[in-house]
């Protein structure tokens, strides 16, 4: 069992992922994977991590950045709210966040859900800088 799942909200027109356990590449890239399949890229994300911690390295999340890039060049990528309590988790999302800013400017790391859905909900404007 993939410790992520996602399911399509039609009421929001929002995916809705969950995370438990440990976090590796393999895993986020195989819901990459599973949200191209699906047709999903471009839509808004709510990706709830808050049962989750993470083994990536650095080396990783740059790798991560290199292939939302490619998926960026190729049809856009929708806004995502990552939401985490866990420091290590919070930090590799931050540092996917500044890496990425130039070609996924609306990705946000969140400590509550209500924070990230008020900012999806808002439209999930774009934030200059780094201090997200």
């Amino acid at each position: 069992m993939s410790p992520i799942e996602m399911a399509f909200d039609p009421k929001k027109q929002r995916l809705r992922t969950t995370s438990s356990g440990m976090l590796s590449l393999s895993d986020l890239l195989a819901h990459l994977d599973d949200e191209e399949r699906q047709g999903n890229l471009g839509v808004s994300e709510l990706f709830d991590a808050r049962a989750s911690t993470t083994d990536l390295t650095a080396n990783q999340v740059r790798e991560l950045v290199d292939r939302m890039s490619r998926h960026a060049r190729e049809g856009g990528l929708g806004p995502t709210a990552l939401v985490t309590q866990n420091d290590l988790v919070f930090g590799m999302a931050r540092m996917y966040s500044i890496l990425s800013e130039d070609f996924d400017p609306r990705f946000r790391v969140c400590r509550d859900i209500e924070s990230a859905e008020r900012w999806l909900d808002a439209g999930a404007p774009p934030e200059s800088g780094s201090g997200r």
